[in-house]
């Protein structure tokens, strides 16, 4: 089979990559649980230098619903708030403080005050549920349409290479492309599918939220 199929061929096959890619990315920032990849956006000017986040901050993750940024300088929490807030307006935000003990002696503690920010996932709710899951599919159609139109742009080129091969290269071809096309749209299925089922667990965890606030609303009224 002559090179310039098989390069073609590969070729195709890293555009799928990058489309599903994207669309990962994509669906990565409609956040429901903290995705550390929602945060590598996020620029802030610290003395008239942009700066990524991950350059003047640390980032923990407690929890499947929240982050930690801890500035490298107290100065600087304004700013990093600022930055993050103008790439996700939808987080909601806390200046928090908790106390470490950076001594090396066991038996003299030196306690010291860390300030950090407290990133939060925004739940789940009726609207935005609803918001999400048109936001996902209309997602996956556009991805699937691109898809489609970059394989129907490979296989015309490989249409015209095949001619002239043998009816076993020609089959063989064939295979390779049908297992091509049916594992790229498996894994897009697989991304679309696994962000569906984080909405919907999601809801479920906002759903079971208003139950436990109504309930303890009831006892505090019963008691």
């Amino acid at each position: 089979m002559k090179r310039e199929i098989i390069k073609e061929f590969d070729m195709l096959g890293d555009a799928l990559s990058t489309l599903n890619a994207q669309f990962a990315y994509r669906l990565m920032n409609l956040c429901v649980k903290a995705e550390p990849v929602s945060l590598l956006s996020v620029e802030a000017m610290i003395e008239g230098e942009s700066q990524k986040l991950e350059q003047c901050s640390q980032i923990g993750k407690e929890d499947d619903y929240s982050f930690q940024v801890y500035p490298n300088y107290d100065g600087d929490i304004p700013a990093l708030a600022q930055a993050i807030f103008k790439e996700h307006p939808e987080f909601k935000q806390e200046f928090k403080t908790m106390q470490v003990d950076i001594s090396t002696d066991e038996n003299n503690p030196d306690m010291q005050d860390v300030h950090y920010i407290q990133v939060t996932m925004p739940e789940v709710d009726d609207n935005r549920y609803d918001v999400l899951k048109n936001a996902v599919n209309a997602f996956y159609e556009e991805n699937k349409a691109q898809m489609e139109a970059v394989s129907a742009k490979y296989d015309a080129k490989l249409a015209s290479l095949i001619e002239g091969e043998s009816d076993q290269d020609i089959k063989r071809l064939k295979e390779a492309r049908e297992k091509q096309t049916n594992s790229w749209n498996q894994q897009r299925d697989n991304i679309y599918e696994a962000k569906i089922k984080e909405i919907e667990e999601g809801h479920d965890r906002w759903q079971s939220n208003q139950k436990m606030d109504k309930l303890n609303r009831l006892n505090g009224i019963n008691q």
